[in-house]
């Protein structure tokens, strides 16, 4: 993690953003944790859903997730990804 950012920070800043996301766009997003092929939840608006969700790779280590990115505008979603590999 970028400038001694902990997991618990970026988790709570993200699930603020998250949850944002949800209220302003009715757009579900999480981030998770790559383990090989394996995704682990961290934090995050998660949805059930039938269709597979977009994975966008912030890190070798790390992707948000999120089976509505297409409702957020397309600076919105600039402004999470710049977000999160500042501090990931």
């Amino acid at each position: 993690m970028g400038n001694g950012t902990s997991t618990f920070d970026i988790v709570q800043h993200f699930s603020e953003i998250a949850g944002r996301l949800k209220e302003d766009f009715d757009a579900h997003v999480w981030l998770v944790e790559i383990f090989g092929r394996r995704h682990s939840y961290l934090a995050g608006e998660k949805e059930d859903t039938f269709l597979p969700p977009e994975i966008i790779k912030i890190s070798d280590r790390y992707a948000l997730v999120s089976s509505d990115w297409a409702k957020i505008p397309i600076q919105k979603r600039d402004e999470v990804i710049s977000f999160l590999k500042e501090f990931l």
